[in-house]
């Protein structure tokens, strides 16, 4: 195994098994790596759902080979520059030479001035998103919008959360009720030590006077924690969710958007100082299962409209159907800058929670100056003070920094307000 090949095959051992090229397609794509280049990705290529070859990204190139090259490959090698290909069996396409990257219904599009290559990348989200990073940012700087409006993979709803399974849940779902659902949420109200005291005190009394009901109770004890544990709930959660479970793994725009937001919400609730008293104010005014919602209704709507186009026709119909799926793709895009909202208004929280955090320990520090301020003086001659003020005037410091914060986060809600239509 030459050095190119072995660089690229210990790059794709990364993936799992189930996305890693094979062997031979990775080998006649080596030829095409500059020896310069360093490696980004190895993935699995898919053209149909036969047809599969190896792609790498590099710093400086797209690379694509397939040992065998079937129909696509061969027409790929066939509309692609003289100076782009590399023998019977590899592409290489210069960064520098992408013009833009965008979904399409069957996966991703990756234009240049001589050929488009379609992927399918369904079911895997970290060969999209690497695919999204190569696509140059808008060249139009005379435009004002352009200057500030984010490209769609660079977005925050698609960049901070790529990986890992979608989860779009609202979260006034129906709570488990009853008899059994109340008595394990009272078991669990109580203190540890209360739960473990009761329980060894009720088993041993069992034991001691009737002895079959003791092991009885531990065992009707442990069904009970069973059925209502977090992981029941969870089952019945995902049991209740109908239109939503289908838009997360629809892997649309509007998926990602309307999922990001409920992880972006949900990670707020985390947040320590979202329930602190400086964000009273912010917790009145502002309700964040209400934007999660409008988010997720939003994003039904906009793939109920995509169920409805259906697949791509042929023929003339074919130039309607696209505009009115770019039509839907941008709405989802406007969709994102609400979830973004949230994400900067979580990250904000995250902040908020440190800078408090911060000042409690210099609120510490504060009170115990004054002790070694005492101290110094009674030990010292001239009664020189300790250094009260540095102390102090980081306190002040880090109060400002909190008002600030908050003061950002009211700011940062603004795009929350701007209705977004779906077409």
């Amino acid at each position: 195994m030459d050095q190119a090949t072995e660089l690229l095959w210990r790059a794709a051992l990364r993936r799992p098994w189930t996305k890693r090229p094979l062997k031979t397609d990775v080998a006649a794509m080596a030829v095409a790596l500059d020896p310069g280049d360093a490696v980004d990705g190895v993935f699995r290529a898919r053209w149909t759902e036969t047809s599969a070859g190896a792609l790498a990204i590099t710093s400086g190139a797209l690379l694509i080979g397939q040992a065998r090259p079937r129909q696509h490959v061969t027409d790929l090698l066939r509309a692609a520059s003289p100076e782009h290909r590399h023998g019977p069996h590899a592409l290489a396409i210069p960064r520098s030479d992408i013009r833009k990257v965008q979904l399409t219904s069957g996966g991703v599009a990756v234009h240049t001035d001589a050929q488009v290559i379609d992927l399918r990348v369904t079911g895997d989200p970290e060969l999209r998103t690497a695919l999204f990073r190569l696509s140059p940012r808008s060249v139009d700087v005379d435009n004002p919008r352009n200057r500030t409006r984010l490209l769609p993979h660079e977005a925050l709803w698609n960049t901070r959360y790529p990986h890992g399974r979608n989860r779009i849940e609202r979260r006034d779902w129906p709570i488990p009720t009853g008899a059994l659902w109340n008595a394990g949420h009272a078991w669990r109200r109580l203190p540890p030590w209360s739960q473990w005291a009761l329980a060894v005190g009720v088993f041993v009394g069992l034991q001691t006077f009737v002895a079959p009901v003791g092991v009885l109770f531990a065992i009707l004890l442990l069904t009970l924690l069973g059925l209502t544990g977090e992981a029941a709930v969870e089952r019945r959660r995902l049991a209740l969710t109908g239109p939503e479970t289908e838009l997360a793994e629809a892997d649309w725009i509007e998926g990602r958007v309307a999922g990001a937001a409920c992880r972006a919400w949900e990670e707020t609730l985390r947040e320590p100082s979202w329930s602190s008293p400086a964000l009273d104010a912010t917790r009145a005014a502002f309700d964040g299962d209400h934007e999660v919602d409008a988010v997720i209704d939003l994003a039904l709507r906009i793939h109920d409209a995509r169920t409805q186009l259906g697949a791509m026709p042929t023929g003339p119909a074919r130039v309607i159907w696209q505009q009115q799926w770019t039509a839907l793709d941008a709405a989802a895009e406007r969709l994102g800058e609400r979830a973004d909202a949230l994400i900067r208004h979580r990250e904000q929280a995250a902040q908020l929670s440190r800078e408090l955090a911060q000042l409690a320990e210099l609120e510490r520090f504060e009170r115990s100056a004054l002790v070694v301020d005492d101290l110094t003086i009674a030990t010292s001659v001239g009664g020189e003070r300790a250094g009260l003020s540095p102390v102090a005037d980081d306190i002040a410091g880090t109060r400002a920094a909190v008002r600030e914060l908050i003061e950002l986060m009211t700011h940062t809600r603004a795009p929350l307000a701007t209705p977004v239509d779906a077409p």
